[in-house]
């Protein structure tokens, strides 16, 4: 591995490392309104080494500078002195992270070498979509959490977000008036945000979803093989059905028209549809349609943003009809092509007409287990990085899918993979370890990785079907009845138990001030809660019930929990307790367990 790869796509030439014990940060050439960029700096390694006189300071200066173009940034070290310089603010924040991540943080010093560092993003498109629904940690954290998350994903690189402005349609029946006036205003600090560091906003475009109290003669037809719908969409080819989804478009328009987007997403599948002799097929028919209408009411409002129409869960019959429609549009600029397993075959195939730029939908969240993130974090980098090897050439970037922060180091893995396509997923991994986990040994952690990786989908896990998610049933059961099935089972269950250990031995060489944070906490806590669930099958142990509580705290989970005991269960992210003896009796044990095994 080539010097100096902690950074993504840098050329670094490097002298011996200096011992600093204090940062101080020049911003003084930066706008107002942007010099929070310091306390961003500051923060994020004050965290780790705290300041003192103990040696001597770094000092750190922001520069824009118009050679640099786009979201490049170099960052210059020597003699104490670092200049930090990009051709746009985004770029400075890009450089501020590629900094931070260069330092060696200990208890009372850290250091850095003098040398050049450059940030050179290979692929132009880096999206995090951070879906708020469901009562996951995006709709439950409070906005500064929401917001100082958004930060550190900036200072990995990350140059949109695409959010919900408007309370979901899928939550609205079960939402109070005081929660939808929080996410408003949470809504507006996020735009504010998006705004101030120079990093783009996206939502929704439009798609033919509506609130559960939709008119009942107005409901779609639902596809014989669904495809992920709560069944609260509307087939606008009905009588008056169109006018009544134009009509919630132009609310959303009208709440959220201060708001600074740059860009529109629109949406097929899950949620979305209509199997009826008139919208079918889907992709290529009525979808196009309707978002066609939606898109004429978008740029009336906003003019200049982009349009990225999505594919996800289309069929074989869907891209032709989509195909055509993209021959004689004038309008889409991007569309986004993934699937929840492989990569689809039909745009690698297919050249897209028109040359349209294809973005891809990383699903880094629901892979694997039922509930997500319910057993803690899910890092999954050979994944990942096979999927993105089909389509690195074809692709130029990424929106990828985010249910809460328990996929935190996924999104980081993509992320570099297409900053830096000849990185390995491993590599990052290891960035990611001396950032988040500073005093261990990487190579350790990325062998905790790998470790969790193996053990995390059950023998049913080819594919990303229902029973995939069968993590519960899988250990309950000892992993089958064949002799093939008992000497998996044995195995994953040894593999579960070195994890826990080397969890343990990586926990004791942390920093003591980055011990407790949540990163590193949910994937210790996942490796616990494997190797009891895989030695007790899945009985509730002393162990698993503080992990399970202590996660439900990290998630904000607190709500979805309180519905999974009362039985009006609307949440996909707390920890299991359905199959803990406390609920196996409970009277909504019974539809729970459906839920997990469907």
């Amino acid at each position: 591995m080539k010097l100096a790869l902690f950074i993504a796509s840098i050329s670094v030439t490097l002298s011996c490392a200096a011992d600093y014990s204090r940062i101080i940060a020049d911003v003084s050439e930066l706008p107002t309104e942007r010099q929070f960029l310091r306390e961003m700096l500051l923060s994020r390694a004050w965290a780790r080494t705290p300041p003192s006189n103990a040696a001597q300071t770094l000092s750190v200066k922001f520069k824009i500078d118009d050679a640099l173009s786009g979201d490049d940034a170099e960052v210059t070290v020597a003699d104490g002195k670092a200049t930090v310089r990009g051709g746009r603010f985004r770029a400075l924040v890009f450089g501020a992270g590629t900094l931070l991540r260069a330092i060696r943080y200990g208890e009372n010093t850290f250091s850095l070498p003098d040398g050049t560092y450059r940030f050179a993003p290979q692929k132009k498109i880096r999206i995090a979509y951070m879906a708020r629904h469901f009562n996951n940690w995006y709709l439950k954290a409070g906005a500064d959490e929401l917001l100082r998350y958004v930060e550190d994903l900036a200072l990995w690189g990350i140059n949109g977000f695409q959010i919900h402005l408007d309370y979901p349609a899928v939550d609205m029946v079960w939402s109070t008036a005081g929660e939808r006036a929080v996410f408003d205003a949470e809504s507006i600090a996020f735009g504010e945000l998006m705004k101030a560091l120079d990093v783009d906003l996206l939502t929704f475009g439009g798609d033919n979803c509506a609130p559960e109290n939709m008119p009942a003669e107005f409901h779609a037809v639902p596809d014989k093989k669904p495809r992920g719908a709560t069944q609260y969409n509307v087939c606008p080819a009905k009588p008056g059905a169109l006018d009544y989804l134009l009509d919630l478009r132009q609310k959303t328009l009208d709440r959220s028209r201060s708001i600074p987007v740059m860009g529109l997403l629109y949406w097929p599948f899950d949620e979305g549809g209509c199997a009826c002799e008139l919208c079918a097929p889907w992709g290529g028919n009525g979808y196009v349609r309707l978002i066609e209408r939606m898109a004429k009411m978008n740029k009336a409002v906003y003019p200049d943003a982009k349009h990225l129409v999505s594919t996800w869960l289309f069929r074989k019959d869907d891209w032709p009809g989509f195909y055509r429609y993209l021959e004689n549009q004038d309008w889409i600029d991007m569309i986004l092509v993934d699937s929840p397993g492989e990569f689809p075959k039909y745009p690698l195939e297919h050249p897209v007409p028109k040359g349209i730029p294809i973005v891809t939908f990383p699903e880094i969240s629901m892979w694997g287990r039922f509930p997500w993130g319910g057993t803690g974090a899910n890092p999954l980098p050979a994944r990942f990085e096979r999927i993105f090897r089909v389509c690195e050439n074809s692709v130029q970037g990424f929106m990828l899918y985010s249910e809460g922060i328990y996929e935190d180091l996924n999104k980081i893995i993509v992320n570099g993979l297409y900053i830096d396509p000849s990185r390995h997923g491993n590599d990052i991994v290891a960035d990611y370890a001396k950032w988040e986990m500073p005093g261990c040994n990487p190579a350790d952690f990325v062998r905790l990785c790998e470790m969790l990786e193996d053990i995390y989908e059950t023998k049913h896990g080819k594919g990303n079907g229902r029973k995939s998610h069968r993590f519960a049933t899988y250990v309950a059961n000892g992993g089958g009845d064949s002799p093939e099935d008992q000497k998996e089972f044995s195995r994953r269950t040894a593999v579960a138990k070195d994890a826990a250990a080397l969890a343990d031995r990586i926990d004791a060489a942390i920093l003591p001030r980055m011990r407790r944070a949540w990163r590193w906490r949910q994937i210790y806590l996942r490796a616990k809660i494997d190797a009891s669930a895989y030695a007790s099958r899945n009985e509730l142990t002393p162990e698993t019930l503080a992990a399970y509580a202590e996660l439900t705290t990290l998630y904000h989970a607190e709500k979805q929990v309180e519905r999974l005991y009362d039985g009006t269960w609307r949440g996909y992210t707390c920890p299991p307790f359905a199959f803990c003896d406390k609920m196996r009796s409970h009277p909504s044990a019974t539809t729970i367990k459906k839920e997990y095994d469907r």
